[in-house]
């Protein structure tokens, strides 16, 4: 089990009226035994949420954790903030256009919307998969050093994902960055790990031996 959430809590900030953040419980197709890929997704979304407060967070962490729990599935929070003002008014727009389209069924018109829409805060995920330490200090102190970024704040978290972690960062030279670790990604829109359940550590676990029983 892995949980992120008093980390994350710290890298949210409530400043104007209508600001949130996008929660997401998903199911990862090879997350899953053998068995049980009968979706052809290769990822589903159980459930989201709009985060308006690190207290609505806490109140709604139980649910999230039993959700990740029983679907086996992650938790997702994107560090990028939005504005329900911001939303509203693109969703009047793309309204409109829908159904002047031709378009009458509306399903998905929010989040297809937040999915699109410009962020406030300018915070990309480096996606390190090691555990190694020193690895992960020695990206985090290039970063610091690049062009573009802010030192001070440059690595602003270190989140712990399944295979290595997440850098929470601002922005800088991508292109220098890429020169020394061409293999490590760069995420400019996607969400970092909330919570990782039990029931998939198990799964992994299984497998694992399953495969290593295979090689003897």
């Amino acid at each position: 089990m892995i949980d992120n959430k008093e980390q994350i809590k710290g890298l949210l900030n409530f400043s104007e009226a209508g600001d949130f953040y996008m929660l997401y419980v998903m199911k990862r197709k090879k997350d899953q035994p053998e068995g049980e890929k009968d979706n052809h997704q290769s990822v589903r979304v159980i459930r989201s949420y709009c985060i308006k407060s690190t207290e609505q967070l806490d109140k709604r962490w139980d649910e999230v954790v039993m959700m990740c729990e029983m679907f086996k599935a992650r938790a997702y929070i994107h560090v990028q903030k939005q504005n329900h003002k911001d939303v509203s008014l693109i969703m009047l727009a793309t309204l409109a256009q829908r159904i002047q389209d031709g378009n009458h069924e509306q399903q998905g018109l929010f989040d297809s919307v937040v999915g699109q829409l410009k962020t406030y805060e300018k915070r990309w995920v480096v996606d390190i998969d090691t555990t190694d330490q020193l690895v992960v200090v020695d990206v985090a102190k290039f970063i610091q050093n690049l062009r573009g970024s802010r030192p001070q704040n440059a690595v602003e978290a270190v989140i712990p994902t399944r295979d290595g972690y997440h850098l929470i960062t601002s922005r800088f030279d991508v292109m220098e960055f890429k020169s020394k670790y061409p293999n490590i990604g760069i995420q400019k829109k996607n969400p970092t790990l909330l919570y990782y359940p039990n029931s998939l550590k198990i799964i992994a676990q299984t497998v694992a031996l399953t495969e290593n029983s295979a090689d003897l």
